[in-house]
């Protein structure tokens, strides 16, 4: 009789094919659910926006500033971890720059082109030009005419050239007072743009610039929000030994609550 032993047939468990499906059914749902459901790269890493309710101040430093600034005023947990920044994003609510809470999360969260929603960034000016030459050596060659109309509340409108990149927007300019012109350009509403911004971007010092963002609608009370959102950022500078805070387009004359880090709105401020 010979050796079959090495031909032996070995049965396997009935249990084992089965088993290996329902693991394999497992893992797909896990997938499908995670990549559907789950937290994604940017959110893990802190890249994602999430608002925060806690008022505990954020200590960073951004070029040669320090700011502390409180967690329901941000946007991204990475920048919540202090320390060195770039920049910081910044939002809050028109008309009194309140911070982020569950019970305005709607607001919050609204693009519509009545959103109460301003969004701030504190960065690095590095690059950044003057108002003066932004408007003489990049707007300027771009305009229709270089005779403004009257705009809102004392701005006056410059209008684009339609073979311009700058053809969707108006640029508002006020040079009144201030060391350099606030400049603040416009989108008009248009078929693809249905809920148009306006932005500014200044220095607030030698190192460190500003930029913030509101809709189009709260136009008219430009010169409120400019002194407010003003107001609010140099509140969450850290002032230096003499407890001067300079800034390089015009201050502010907005009173401002040390302990809430709101400002005061006074809306029959005019400008000095």
């Amino acid at each position: 009789m010979s050796d079959n032993s090495d031909q032996m047939v070995q049965e396997r468990p009935a249990w084992l094919i089965p088993l290996i499906v329902a693991a394999g059914i497992a893992v797909f749902s896990a997938a499908f659910a995670y990549y559907y459901f789950g937290p994604t790269p940017s959110e893990l890493l802190g890249l994602a926006p999430r608002a925060s309710e806690s008022s505990e101040k954020v200590d960073m430093m951004i070029g040669d500033s320090q700011f502390l600034v409180p967690s329901n005023f941000t946007r991204y947990p990475l920048q919540r971890v202090g320390g060195t920044q770039n920049e910081i994003d910044l939002h809050a609510l028109l008309p009194e720059l309140a911070p982020y809470s569950i019970e305005r999360r709607e607001a919050f969260e609204d693009n519509t082109s009545n959103a109460m929603v301003v969004h701030i960034k504190i960065h690095l000016a590095k690059k950044l030009l003057p108002a003066s030459r932004r408007f003489d050596e990049i707007y300027s060659r771009h305009l229709a005419s270089r005779v403004p109309a009257p705009g809102p509340t004392g701005l006056q409108r410059y209008d684009f050239s339609e073979n311009s990149g700058y053809r969707d927007q108006d640029l508002f300019v006020d040079e009144r007072g201030a060391a350099q012109p606030l400049l603040l350009l416009c989108f008009r509403e248009t078929v693809i743009i249905f809920s148009p911004n306006c932005t500014r971007t200044f220095q607030i010092n030698d190192t460190v610039a500003l930029t913030y963002r509101y809709k189009r609608t709260q136009m008219e009370r430009w010169e409120t929000i400019d002194r407010a959102i003003t107001a609010l950022v140099e509140s969450f500078i850290v002032a230096n030994e003499t407890g001067d805070i300079s800034t390089d387009e015009g201050g502010s004359d907005i009173t401002v609550n040390p302990a809430t880090a709101d400002p005061q709105l006074n809306e029959g401020t005019t400008p000095q």
